[in-house]
């Protein structure tokens, strides 16, 4: 059985009162023989004061509540330990839920968060939240990476368009015209930016950017595998209307393009010989591939920061107005894009 603060206050001869002045410091004093027949008691029955009753008390759970599509896609799991950091170091615990891009689940989600009294909500990339269902919500909310609905709400992205742009520069840059993109679902608005990047930069120089070009896949490697192989193959699309197949290949994500690296050993392609490769992202994984991938880092660090900033001035400053901050990433070269290392 519990140990309860009644038990305290009898073992060391005090009110119950008594006990609540000396574990919050207050409102009334306490005298320091009594101070300390409290802690002493405190000490020998192991009594656990219940966190959550005196943070409802006092108007604050020190809880954040965090919506991702899948934590198993690493830069969203990257993302979310970047997250726990920061708000860690601010006295905060965040609770993390996977929606899997299920609109009721995501609903689900949310409702339980509130129910739990969160001080303030997260909800990134990947959910089809609108605007409505959050509007409902009384609580502070931070978008990060952008939802779809997300107007009206305090946010923090990375620049997917320019991000992407500057990937396929870079491939470009190699001397490469017929790029190929893989890119995640359309209706996220985080995929479509990057899609749009590849075409507006491929559009810029006159290069092939049509649909023939683009291979939709899960964020998994499993959609990478299956969309490189799409694109590559010898009787795919761009291989039949450009007489060949893509010399290179934009990667809206690291975890596609392991998925991609896995598919081109299987092809007996050559990367960057046969096909050079750039991906987006930047997670530790990149690193570990062969060869090393060259990715675009989006900086989940600085995003968790001020990510955990802005919510914070948020929970603590509710009239402020809202802030969109925007990010941009940096290239990261490894051994997939064809530079000399």
């Amino acid at each position: 059985m519990a140990v309860t603060r009644a038990d305290v206050a009898h073992a060391a001869g005090v009110s119950p009162s008594v006990v609540s002045f000396v574990l919050n410091n207050g409102p009334r004093p306490v005298s320091a023989d009594a101070r300390s027949r409290v802690l002493d008691a405190v000490k020998r029955l192991g009594y656990r004061p219940n966190a959550i009753a005196a943070a409802l008390r006092g108007g604050s759970t020190q809880t954040i509540g965090f919506l991702t599509p899948n934590r198993s896609n690493p830069f969203f799991g990257e993302l979310a330990e970047a997250l726990e950091r920061q708000f860690n170091d601010h006295g905060y615990l965040v609770l993390s839920a996977n929606t899997y891009g299920h609109r009721a689940t995501e609903e689900r989600l949310l409702r339980s968060f509130v129910d739990r009294k969160v001080d303030g909500l997260l909800v990134s990339a990947g959910t089809s939240l609108v605007g409505p269902s959050l509007a409902r919500v009384e609580e502070p909310v931070l978008v990060i990476e952008d939802a779809a609905g997300s107007e009206g709400f305090a946010s923090v992205e990375t620049d997917d368009l320019l991000d992407a742009a500057s990937s396929v520069e870079h491939l470009q840059s190699h001397g490469h015209e017929l790029i190929g993109c893989i890119v995640g679902p359309p209706q996220s608005r985080s995929e479509s930016q990057r899609l749009a990047g590849w075409q507006q930069q491929q559009q810029l120089f006159g290069h092939p950017h049509g649909d023939e070009m683009i291979a939709y896949a899960d964020q998994s490697s499993n959609g990478g595998a299956t969309a490189a192989e799409l694109l590559l193959n010898n009787h795919g699309r761009p291989a039949t209307l450009h007489g060949q197949r893509p010399s290179a290949l934009f990667i809206a994500s690291d975890v596609q393009a392991i998925g991609v690296l896995w598919a081109c050993h299987q092809l007996g392609l050559r990367v960057p010989e046969d096909v050079a490769l750039v991906s987006m992202g930047g997670t530790r994984a990149a690193a570990y591939t062969i060869p090393t991938l060259t990715t675009l880092r989006q900086d989940v660090e600085h995003l968790a920061r001020e990510a955990c900033s802005l919510l914070l001035h948020q929970i603590r400053e509710p009239e402020t107005p809202l802030i969109h901050l925007r990010i941009l990433g940096n290239l990261v070269i490894g051994e997939t894009c064809g530079c000399a290392l």
